[in-house]
Parts: structure tokens; C-alpha cells; sequence
């Protein structure tokens, strides 16, 4: 696998924890995961936008190239939560991300740390798949995740980041396949390379709406009966 992270990113603290990964599919709005009590928080792009998710201490966010950064939310939360850090990726857009947001660079130079993420898990799974494979590879042991659920054109509103309706850009009818396709694929694969020491927790299962990985995850990595009970779910 092609990874490797800033070597000032300290992450021998993570070794045999927890976290909890946030993404921004409906299922983050739909399922109690505040209930859980993993060790760390991590989250991406727009976090800041979910009212709940800014009740929390959240540990690292990856920001990407469609993320406003002076909106007063994220500086907001990024100075009032000095333990936050942040992780760029660095791919095709990272020069550009980088020069056109030099103030906040600098601002907050010392919690920012570059990385190059897992690339076969690059595509439309987006951010929180690489951020699930970061925390398998920095030794997590527990790694819950929400808000990782492909879409479903017949829904309105399919982002938990955001109060407006409709389609996220770039989800359509037309490509739901491929959707379908990456979703179910990532979910094979991270219980593929990593199933053999990490455990993986998809709360997506027990969202009310649509979570394509779970056509995978109930079969591989099934929610536990403690997991379920948190949730305030049962087997049953």
C-alpha cells in the first residue's frame, strides 16, 4: 500500500484505541453515535457545518480542496479546540489548496500535518474511506465509522454537512453504479488488508435511510450486540 504521513504526525498515542470516523452521509444525522465512547474523533471537510459534531473534541480533520477556509465556522472551531489537528492529502489539487489558502497555513502551521493517504482507496468513496485506512495503519483497533453511505437518487437531502436539499455535485442518477460499485468495493477491501487485527464498526447499519456499505459489512463485519445496544438498537 502507498501511505505515509508527516513524520511530526505523532501517532504512537493511537496504538491499540478507538476512534470514531465522521463522514458526511445522512447517516451521520441519523444514527446516535454520540453515545459512543471511542478514545478519539476524526472527521473531514465541512465538519463544521453539523451542529452535533461541533459539540465534540475532535481530534484530526482532513480538508480538501472544497473547503472554504475562512468560513468563520472552522476558524472558529480550530481556535476554540486547540487540540484539532489538521491533515492535507497530498495529491493533485494539494499545490493549489496550499497557495490559495496561505493565511490559514500559516495561522495554523504547527497543527497542520501533510500526508499521502492509502491510493487504491482514492475516488468517489471520498475522504472518510482514507481516513478509515489511515487510522488502520496508524494502529487503531477499534474504528467505528458514520456518514460513509454512497447516495440515493431518490433522496432529497444527502449530506449531513450541509441544511440544504439535494443532490451533492457529482451525484447523479446516472451514477449510482459506479457508486454502488466503489462503496461496496471499499468495504471488501479494508476487511481484506485489515480484518485480521482491526476491528471495524459500520453504525451506518442501523440508519433509517441508505447505506450501501452495509450490503457488505452485515456480512463481513456485522455491528455487535454492545454496539447495537449504545445505539440504543438491538439483534432483534
Amino acid at each position: 500500500m502507498d501511505f505515509f504521513i508527516d513524520q511530526n504526525f505523532k501517532y504512537e498515542k493511537y496504538k491499540d484505541k478507538s476512534v470514531l470516523v465522521i463522514g458526511g452521509g445522512p447517516s451521520t444525522s441519523e444514527v446516535d453515535w454520540k453515545s459512543l465512547n471511542a478514545d478519539y474523533i476524526w472527521s473531514c471537510t465541512n465538519f463544521f457545518m453539523n451542529d452535533d459534531i461541533v459539540e465534540q473534541e475532535v481530534d484530526l480533520v482532513s480538508l480538501g480542496n472544497l473547503q472554504d477556509y475562512t468560513d468563520d465556522r472552522l476558524i472558529s472551531y480550530l481556535d476554540n479546540n486547540t487540540k484539532c489537528k489538521v491533515l492535507f492529502e497530498q495529491n493533485y489539487l494539494y499545490p493549489a489548496t496550499l497557495s490559495n489558502n496561505l493565511s490559514f497555513v500559516n495561522k495554523y502551521k504547527d497543527r497542520i500535518f501533510y500526508g499521502q493517504l492509502d491510493k487504491s482507496y482514492t475516488g468517489i468513496v471520498g475522504p472518510p474511506a482514507r481516513m478509515i485506512t489511515l487510522a488502520a495503519n496508524v494502529g487503531f483497533n477499534d474504528i467505528y465509522f458514520v456518514g460513509v453511505d454512497g447516495f440515493d437518487p431518490s433522496l432529497k437531502n444527502v449530506h449531513a454537512f450541509t441544511k440544504e436539499d439535494g443532490l451533492r455535485e457529482g451525484a447523479t442518477h446516472n451514477n449510482y453504479d459506479a457508486y454502488y460499485d466503489a462503496h461496496t468495493s471499499f468495504a471488501k477491501n479494508i476487511f481484506k488488508d485489515f480484518g485480521n487485527r482491526v476491528s471495524f464498526r459500520n453504525l451506518g447499519e442501523v440508519a433509517t435511510s441508505h447505506n450501501i456499505i452495509s450490503k457488505v459489512s452485515k456480512d463481513k463485519f456485522p455491528l455487535d450486540e454492545k454496539t447495537l445496544e449504545v445505539l440504543g438498537k438491538s439483534l432483534r
